[in-house]
């Protein structure tokens, strides 16, 4: 009876693991959809033609050369798991018709851009240069000297009737070329007067790059240590 009885258990364990597996391979399906459709480049899955796993994890590589971050580069051709500082280079077989199972690819597909296309602000500064687009950001006059503040609501620090301080932001966007100040003093939103911040064209075409879905954010680098993953 109590053999009978560990069969038993052990079927259902094993029934268990393998609709996990499943739902994982479902999630991470769907995943890469969402991230090939999203992706302003093409993507081809290959397998490392050196593998002697009977499922070898599946890679993804495109054809131009791409960046992730500030300056991590990704050249053509070549897993995007490998980077340019990889001296033992992966060799990949032809295209197959199924998702990358590589979470470093995976991630880096997410979020990497074309390496001649300019960056995507953060979710900050697309905040920032929003406020900006729409006129509430000023230089104005303060005790401590001229401030940059975002006329469109208050803050709790000194002088904060005058709007919320982004003295440090607007420098930083200012380094970049996005945004630049007025010559001529005009009336802000709370009825001083200062010389308003604008978007440049680079600022603009900034703004009107697609944000980097929360989703993609969310999608780990790596998969977590208490799993094993068995690709199908």
């Amino acid at each position: 009876m109590l053999q009978i009885d560990q069969r038993e258990a052990l079927a259902r364990y094993e029934q268990e693991l393998a609709g996990e597996r499943r739902r994982r391979q479902e999630r991470e399906r769907e995943l890469w959809e969402r991230i090939i459709a999203a992706a302003p480049f093409a993507l081809t899955v290959r397998t490392d033609a050196r593998s002697v796993l009977d499922v070898p994890l599946r890679h993804a590589a495109a054809a131009i050369d791409l960046l992730t971050g500030d300056r991590r580069q990704h050249p053509a051709g070549r897993a995007l798991c490998e980077g340019i500082t990889h001296t033992h280079l992966m060799p990949l077989s032809e295209p197959v018709d199924a998702y990358a199972t590589c979470h470093r690819c995976v991630h880096a597909a997410a979020v990497a851009r074309p390496a001649d296309g300019p960056e995507p602000p953060t979710r900050r500064e697309r905040r920032e240069l929003e406020r900006v687009e729409a006129g509430a950001v000023f230089t104005v006059e303060h005790t401590e000297g001229p401030e940059i503040r975002d006329t469109s609501e208050q803050s709790r620090s000194p002088g904060g009737d005058q709007g919320r301080m982004v003295t440090a932001v607007m420098k930083r966007l200012h380094a970049r070329g996005w945004v630049e100040r007025d010559a001529e003093a005009t009336d802000s939103l709370r009825g001083g007067c200062g010389w308003r911040w604008n978007l440049t064209s680079l600022g603009a075409a900034a703004l009107a790059l697609p944000a980097v879905p929360r989703w993609v954010e969310a999608t780990p680098s790596t998969p977590p240590q208490h799993e094993v993953l068995i690709p199908r």
